[in-house]
C-alpha cells in the first residue's frame, strides 16, 4: 500500500480527525484506516446525550430549556432538540409489563387532557405490582366501543384463572369488563373515588351534625371509628347552642372543626384508617340506613348506590394483597401528566411520546431496582467526548 493523503471526519462540537487513505499499487483500488471506533464512540454519545434529554424531558423541562442546559456539553437548537428527542423515543421500544402468574391485578382509568384547545382522553391500562403500564392510548374521542377495543387489543385473558380489575365508578365499565373477561373478571370499584363524592355532598360550612352524617358514611370501608366518636361530643355541645345568633353559631362551628382537623392529624398512627372486613362494612352501612327516611334526598341516593354496588366495593377481599383504591393509577398519572407538562402537549402524537418516554425511565427504574438491569449509563459523557478531542494526527 502507497499512502495517499487523507479525508478528514468531523463531529461538530466534539472534534475531528484525519482518516489515511492508501493506494494498492497491483489493483490500483483506494483503501482507508478503519474507523469503526469514531462510529461506536459517536452512537455512544447519542445513546447517552438521548437518555439526557428524556430526562430532562421527563423533568418537565421545555425544548428550549433542554438547549440551554446541552449548551454546556453539546450544543444543540431548540429545533434539533425537539428532533433527537423525537427520534430517541421512537427507536426506543418500551416493554409492556406483563402480570405474572395465574392472576392478574389490574388498575385502569382514563385522564383528560387538552391538546391544542381540545379535550382529549389518555386511556391506561397499569399494572398493579409493578406500577408500569400495559399500555397507554391518547384518543379524541371516549365511548364505550373505543374503551373496549383498547382494552381487547392491550391484554389478553387466556393465561390467568382470575382477573382483578380496579376501576372508578363510571357506569359503562361494569358492561365492557364484563363482555371481556367473563366470569374470570373480579370487580373493584375505587373507594376513593366514592370518598370523593360522599365529600361533594357536603359543604365547607356545614354543621356539625351534617359533618359527623360524613363521617358516618366514609367509617362504612374505613375505620373512622375514633373521628366519628370526637365528632359526636361536639354535636352534644352544638344542641346546646340554641341561643346563640346564626352568624355566632358559623365562627363557632368553624372553629370546632378547625380543632377537630388538628386532633384528627395528630392522632393519626400507622393502624388507624385501616379497611374492614366485609361483614363489618356491611354492617356500618345497615347502621348509617337506619336512619334513611330522616335523610336528604342526596344523601339517601348515595346509600342506594352504595348498597347495590356493595359486592364491587368489597371486591379487595377476594384477592390477597389486591388494592381497593385506583390510588396507583392517580399517582402514575400525577407524574407522567404535571401542569408543565400538560402545557407542552401540542398534538396526540406529542402527547404519546411524552407519555411514552416517561413509561421507558419507570420500566428501566423497575428493572435497576429488582436487579435485571444494570444501572445505565455505564460512562459519562466527558469520557465519551474527551478521547474524541484530543486525537488530531493522522490515523
Amino acid at each position: 500500500m502507497n499512502q495517499n493523503g487523507y479525508n478528514i471526519i468531523t463531529k461538530r462540537h466534539i472534534g475531528s480527525i484525519k482518516v489515511g487513505k492508501y493506494l494498492c499499487p497491483i489493483c490500483n483500488t483506494i483503501h482507508h484506516t478503519d474507523v469503526s471506533f469514531w462510529k461506536e464512540q459517536n452512537g455512544l454519545i447519542t445513546e447517552v446525550m438521548g437518555k439526557l434529554l428524556m430526562c430532562l424531558k421527563n423533568g418537565g423541562d421545555s425544548y428550549r430549556r433542554m438547549a440551554q442546559i446541552s449548551g454546556f456539553i453539546l450544543p444543540f437548537k431548540k429545533s434539533t432538540m425537539f428532533s433527537k428527542f423525537s427520534e430517541i423515543v421512537e427507536l426506543t421500544e418500551s416493554t409492556p409489563s406483563i402480570p405474572q402468574g395465574k392472576i392478574a391485578i389490574l388498575n385502569f382509568d382514563e385522564e383528560y387532557l387538552k391538546i391544542a384547545g381540545k379535550w382529549r382522553y389518555r386511556l391506561t391500562l397499569l399494572n398493579y405490582k409493578t406500577k408500569i403500564p400495559i399500555a397507554e392510548k391518547v384518543v379524541k374521542n371516549l365511548t364505550n366501543e373505543i374503551i373496549r377495543d383498547f382494552l381487547k387489543s392491550s391484554f389478553n385473558p387466556a393465561p390467568y384463572e382470575k382477573i382483578f380489575v380496579v376501576t372508578d365508578l363510571k357506569p359503562g365499565y361494569k358492561e365492557i369488563l364484563k363482555s371481556l373477561f367473563g366470569e374470570k373478571l373480579i370487580h373493584q370499584y375505587c373507594i376513593f373515588h366514592l370518598y370523593q363524592l360522599i365529600c361533594k355532598e357536603f359543604s365547607k360550612s356545614s354543621s356539625l351534625s351534617e359533618f359527623l352524617l360524613q363521617y358516618k358514611l366514609m367509617n362504612i370501608f374505613y375505620d373512622y371509628e375514633m373521628e366519628v366518636l370526637q365528632i359526636e361530643k361536639k354535636v352534644h355541645e352544638e344542641k346546646k347552642l340554641n341561643e346563640l345568633d346564626k352568624k355566632e353559631l358559623k365562627c363557632w362551628i368553624k372553629i370546632q372543626k378547625e380543632e377537630l382537623y388538628a386532633y384528627f392529624f395528630n392522632s393519626r398512627n400507622n393502624d388507624s384508617k385501616k379497611l374492614r372486613d366485609p361483614v363489618e362494612a356491611y354492617y356500618k352501612m345497615l347502621q348509617v340506613a337506619e336512619e334513611y327516611d330522616e335523610l336528604p334526598v342526596n344523601i339517601q341516593k348515595r346509600i342506594d348506590m352504595i348498597d347495590d354496588s356493595i359486592l364491587n366495593f368489597l371486591a379487595y377481599r377476594s384477592i390477597p394483597d389486591a388494592p381497593a383504591t385506583n390510588n396507583a393509577i392517580e399517582g402514575y398519572f400525577s407524574v407522567t401528566t404535571n401542569p408543565i407538562l400538560k402545557r407542552q402537549m401540542k398534538t396526540i402524537e406529542g402527547a404519546e411520546r411524552s407519555i411514552k418516554s416517561y413509561a421507558i425511565e419507570r420500566t428501566s427504574h423497575y428493572l435497576i431496582k429488582k436487579g435485571t438491569e444494570k444501572v445505565t449509563p455505564q460512562i459519562t459523557l466527558l469520557e465519551l467526548i474527551i478521547p474524541l478531542r484530543i486525537l488530531g494526527n493522522p490515523i
